[in-house]
């Protein structure tokens, strides 16, 4: 068999030729350092908080206002921001599932998660049901909403800190207004007195932790009509309003208030409504002042309950 071997310079420029055809071909990889945008990335209410809080200069926020994470999937523009950007800030899997196929570079992907210790999350039971003919999902696990505590708040305000390079308090003023925000909460023990909150569906776990209050929780689906799919939950919730003398007749949307069955509850249950801003989407305001006002919000309603004249809802 003839064999041909190239010439040492042959060979260099076949193999020069070769590695500029890879080049034109294969899709570009993680930007350089010197390449990288001068901003931090965030696609959450409570990573865009937490980065500014940490001193960053220019935060980018690459989800729409309004997008939930948990069925938010980042379009190409998204995924290229956060892989240009100095830092990308998040909360984490959990909270936000797009993360397990982004494939962000650790390096710079700061995951305030981790400075949750595993002691402090909190774990619901879980279920599975169905609605009419619709999939098998699933309800429970771990509470998500980890940044409504302050004190858990105040970690991953620390650990951006430390990975962000800031110095100092970062932005002026975040201890006081998380101060501000434990106040109302305070508050809002206060006008409980000991009684409890029901609450429509899961998120408000750790704020209610943090002062100390009761939590009564049945995971209510509406469809925005004021139908009840899910006929269970409003077994549990008949029973619940039933115990008057255990909670403060009000019921707590942890989101968007459905207008037409917090009607029906104001008037078969004496339940008045009131929506609960947990600050998990972008939004026009951050995280932290909606939370504040949310507490405000729903202390109000705890104590004008016993108002007879009081509509469904109290926004």
């Amino acid at each position: 068999m003839l064999r041909l071997r190239p010439r040492p310079r042959l060979l260099l420029a076949l193999l020069s030729g070769l590695a500029a055809c890879g080049a034109e071909s294969t899709p570009s990889g993680p930007a350089a350092p010197s390449a990288l945008r001068p901003v931090v990335a965030a696609a959450s209410g409570p990573a865009a908080l937490v980065a500014a809080a940490a001193g960053a200069e220019a935060v980018e926020r690459v989800a729409p206002l309004g997008a939930e994470m948990a069925t938010w999937r980042p379009d190409d523009a998204s995924l290229d921001a956060m892989v240009t950007a100095r830092s990308v800030v998040v909360v984490g899997d959990g909270f936000e599932p797009w993360l397990q196929r982004a494939g962000l570079p650790p390096s710079r992907t700061v995951r305030l998660e981790a400075a949750i210790p595993d002691e402090r999350w909190i774990e619901v039971g879980t279920f599975t049901h169905t609605h009419g003919g619709g999939e098998a999902h699933e309800h429970g696990g771990r509470v998500e909403a980890v940044w409504t505590d302050p004190e858990a708040l105040r970690s991953m305000h620390a650990l951006a800190l430390s990975r962000l390079g800031g110095e100092g308090d970062g932005a002026p003023g975040f201890e006081a207004r998380v101060r501000a925000y434990e106040a109302q909460l305070r508050a809002l023990s206060e006008a409980l007195d000991g009684r409890a909150l029901i609450a429509t569906g899961h998120g408000l776990e750790y704020l209610c932790r943090a002062a100390g209050i009761t939590l009564e929780v049945t995971a209510l689906e509406l469809d925005g009509a004021g139908d009840t799919p899910n006929s269970l939950a409003v077994r549990d919730l008949e029973a619940l309003a039933g115990r008057r003398e255990r909670h403060a007749g009000v019921l707590v949307w942890p989101g968007r208030l459905d207008e037409p069955f917090a009607g029906k509850v104001q008037a078969t249950l004496g339940l008045r409504s009131v929506d609960f801003d947990l600050g998990g989407a972008l939004a026009e305001r951050d995280t932290l002042e909606r939370l504040t006002e949310s507490a405000a919000r729903l202390r109000a309603a705890v104590a004008s309950s016993e108002d007879p004249t009081a509509g469904p809802k109290d926004r």
